[in-house]
């Protein structure tokens, strides 16, 4: 299934049911999301000057708005966030001193705080909605809230208790080292470069940084990127020591660097056919097609050792070189091709497995084919 047009689809069917919907209701937002995506870099947000209410207020407004168009980014989270709400405190030995329930103090909250729609102002090139808004929005608009009238005396609901801005959820909290705190949590989309959304994360909150009040104290709760970039460079390390080994072995077979220079410009060779391979099917550079070269080292320099041994035979017993270069890759052509053949078979499989492990290893296999038929191809026309 494409996601992408899986996307328009849903967007297209909720934006026809949208006119459906309340007036008064936000319009819905369609975004591709996978199920099994986990987070892939943590930013916490804390001050000691701040409430987390503030926070919570500056990590939506600032974090969020300007992280989620990253691209590869499917959405923006923010954990231990505190939205703001008012509170009503009620003292029962008042509600009934003056013979009111919380039923008739919810009443006057819905008779006086009604948002009712108001009509349009049509331009001639613009139409605008109007909309009347409730009356309450304040601590004092609560407060001042007419609850009852009875024989000219006002009961207001600061004569039953009080209001207060509260947080609408306070059984849970984000805390790290016991510091009450804000994170700001990304997602990837399916498919998305890890490292191409953290590297373009770190940047934008460098730009946030200098906008930021200096009491906002910014810090990485985690980063899977750095795992990632970590076994790169180790599989990198890894390739580095197996070319050095690999001529170094066949130096110590060959006794000649001249025959040994020849092998090894095959290896890079045939490990940029692989890249190219790896361009074409739209591959990232990861640690399994990185493992799929480092196996590839070895076996890529086969076929050229073999075709090289055979030449440098003939040329020992007198015979020209161009006429042996051309009389030893002939002799073993068809072998050279069947055993190509033969490794390539046991890895294009590898692209037909289905599920997870086929995901993850089909790249795996489609590198080392590719390193094996390009290495035949170099050994049969470069080597000579």
């Amino acid at each position: 299934v494409d996601l992408e047009t899986a996307a328009n689809d849903v967007r297209d069917r909720v934006s026809r049911a949208q006119r459906n919907l309340p007036e008064d209701v936000d319009p819905p937002i369609v975004s591709k999301a996978d199920a099994d995506a986990v987070p892939i870099v943590f930013l916490n947000v804390k001050s000691d000057q701040r409430t987390l209410l503030e926070l919570s207020d500056i990590a939506l407004n600032t974090f969020k708005e300007r992280l989620q168009t990253i691209t590869g980014v499917s959405q923006v989270m923010i954990w231990g966030d505190k939205r703001y709400s008012m509170r009503l405190w009620m003292d029962p030995a008042k509600l009934a001193a003056y013979n009111i329930t919380p039923l008739d103090i919810r009443n006057a909250l819905n008779r006086e705080n009604i948002e009712l729609p108001s009509g349009s102002i049509e331009g001639k090139n613009v139409e605008l909605t109007v909309r009347t808004l409730g009356r309450l929005s304040t601590v004092d608009d609560f407060n001042n809230l007419t609850i009852k009238e009875s024989s000219g005396a006002i009961v207001r609901f600061k004569d039953l208790g009080f209001a207060e801005l509260y947080p609408e959820n306070d059984k849970s909290i984000l805390r790290r080292d016991g510091v009450p705190m804000v994170g700001v949590v990304l997602v990837p989309q399916p498919g998305a470069n890890y490292i191409d959304i953290a590297d373009e994360f770190y940047k934008r909150i460098d730009q946030i940084k200098k906008d930021l009040p200096i009491d906002i104290e910014l810090g990485i709760g985690f980063d899977v990127t750095k795992y990632i970039r970590n076994s790169i460079s180790e599989v990198q390390e890894t390739i580095l020591i197996a070319f050095i080994l690999v001529i170094l072995i066949i130096f110590l077979f060959l006794r000649d660097w001249r025959t040994t220079l020849i092998p090894i410009l095959a290896i890079p060779v045939s490990l940029i056919g692989s890249f190219f391979i790896m361009y074409l099917a739209d591959f990232s550079i990861n640690v399994l097609t990185l493992l799929g070269i480092v196996l590839a080292i070895g076996i890529v320099v086969d076929d050229a050792i073999v075709v090289l041994e055979n030449i440098y035979k003939k040329v020992e017993v007198g015979m020209n070189p161009i006429e042996a270069g051309i009389k030893g890759t002939s002799e073993i052509f068809f072998a050279v091709i069947s055993t190509t053949i033969t490794l390539a078979a046991v890895f294009l499989p590898i692209m037909f497995l289905q599920g997870i492990t086929g995901r993850l290893f089909v790249e795996f296999g489609v590198v080392i084919a590719g390193s094996v038929i390009i290495s035949s191809f170099v050994a049969l026309t470069l080597t000579p």
